[in-house]
């Protein structure tokens, strides 16, 4: 007998008594085989599942008003024209008219599909937009402002493979599709954001002095992952911008530093609804934000908006960092904590609850015409009752004039996690957004109202 070997009739009877037993196990279990065998050929199809270019022909959106950047699991565009189209068009039309451009970016579940549920709220929303634009308050308010009446509304539908298996097995795709989120806001899109973001501000810088340069506004939506692929590219900027202001060591006797020039940020504000990023990623921006002071001509660049009854993100968030913590180096302090929380769910952090009240709208179109001081004093950390919504400060919480808003809000304006297109939310989300565009034309048109209005006696 050589070593390691057994003899051969040894070998026959150990042979003999294995197909035995597997024989067992197949006539007594074929079920579990079977379905196993299913999802393991899901499993390894998922990396082709819903990795294409969505034919977008017959859904919501027609070029010129509304584009559909298609973008695959590398971050690459599937069609880089669709992009080139959509910055062509908006340089064109920002150059002629006032022109105020919303991008969304889809989160888990959904992608660039024509009849994908995201895809068709984020068309009718455009719709009662251009609507409510169109009436004439709002109409005689541009004329007065900017010398022109006319509005143009373009909207950027962002696809990528948010839904990577059918359902209900993509809820298992949990980490797949987090990783996916961050190669999409680091790939082809942040060229496309960094380049739609300078014809922003071109125009912006266009219409200091001037009376008859358009006005374009711009606001991006991310809900869910697509919240992390907009911060992605969102973040960096206004980090840069923070630490530009901020002392490179903390004053030790608390004393807040005086921002002398506004922080720009990304457009007019980046709204993220729900979203699926780790409280961590928004840590440095929270720290030196804390160490700064802001006057009246600062207006809000980023609001973080999470629902008081998003299971997704208050339960299964935490289990999914919880279980990458295991392949992670030991956190200190509040490390651990600030990983496992996603944004908005951390306490720490939140500034404002949102909530649904009976007070009536307190906003008034006219007063960008009659009242423009109003505007201009107006600190949108602390508004009244608009929509039908309330956003109120959490005491010694709120920083005045602050560009940063981390909400919590009651069901009856995001219901759970995707309910993200509530009327009462979309009521708010309109007359905030156009309070803060008022107030950007405003301290951005030649009557400078920003030095010629009087700073609001302070309340409370």
């Amino acid at each position: 007998m050589r070593h390691g070997r057994f003899p051969t009739s040894q070998r026959m009877v150990n042979a003999s008594s294995r197909v035995a037993v597997h024989a067992q196990q197949r006539s007594s279990c074929p079920g579990i085989l079977w379905l196993s065998c299913v999802v393991m050929t899901l499993l390894l199809n998922a990396c082709s599942f819903g990795h294409r270019n969505f034919d977008t022909a017959t859904g919501p959106f027609r070029e010129p008003d509304g584009f559909v950047l298609q973008i695959d699991d590398s971050g690459w565009f599937w069609d880089p024209q669709v992009a080139g189209r959509a910055l062509d068009t908006i340089t064109k039309e920002s150059g002629r008219t006032n022109t105020i451009v919303v991008l969304f970016v889809h989160g888990w579940h959904h992608n660039a599909a024509a009849d994908d549920e995201n895809a068709r709220d984020f068309a009718k929303s455009l719709v009662t937009i251009r609507e409510k634009l169109t009436q004439p308050l709002y109409r005689q308010s541009r004329e007065k402002l900017t010398g022109h009446g006319d509005v143009r509304v373009i909207g950027i539908y962002v696809g990528w493979r948010g839904k990577s298996l059918p359902m209900p097995l993509d809820y298992a795709t949990f980490w797949g599709r987090k990783a996916a989120a961050e190669r999409v806001g680091e790939g082809d899109l942040r060229e496309f954001l960094l380049r739609l973001n300078g014809i922003y501000y071109q125009r912006s810088t266009a219409r200091e002095g001037s009376r008859t340069a358009p006005f374009m506004g711009l606001v991006s939506i991310g809900h869910s992952f697509g919240g992390q692929v907009l911060f992605r590219v969102v973040s960096s900027a206004i980090e840069k911008e923070l630490i530009e202001a901020t002392p490179s060591i903390p004053n030790s006797e608390g004393r807040k530093t005086k921002v002398r020039k506004p922080v720009q940020g990304f457009g007019d504000i980046t709204v993220l609804i729900n979203p699926a990023l780790e409280a961590l990623q928004y840590h440095r921006i929270h720290q030196l934000n804390s160490q700064l002071e802001y006057n009246r001509r600062q207006t809000p660049l980023l609001l973080v908006m999470s629902a008081e009854n998003d299971l997704a993100r208050k339960l299964a968030f935490p289990v999914g960092r919880w279980l990458g913590v295991l392949v992670r180096a030991s956190f200190r302090d509040d490390q651990a904590e600030l990983w496992r929380r996603a944004l908005g769910e951390y306490e720490p952090q939140r500034t404002h609850e949102v909530e649904i009240v009976s007070e009536p709208n307190n906003f008034d179109p006219t007063d960008y015409v009659e009242h423009p001081c109003r505007i201009v004093n107006a600190d949108l950390t602390d508004v009244p009752t608009i929509g039908g919504v309330r956003l109120k400060p959490l005491e010694g919480r709120r920083q005045p004039f602050s560009p940063f808003v981390v909400a919590y809000a009651s069901p009856g304006v995001i219901l759970r996690h995707s309910g993200i297109f509530e009327q009462s939310l979309r009521n708010f989300l309109n007359d905030y957004v156009a309070i803060l565009e008022g107030k950007k034309m405003l301290l951005g048109g030649p009557e400078n109202f920003g030095q010629t209005c009087a700073p609001a006696e302070p309340t409370g």
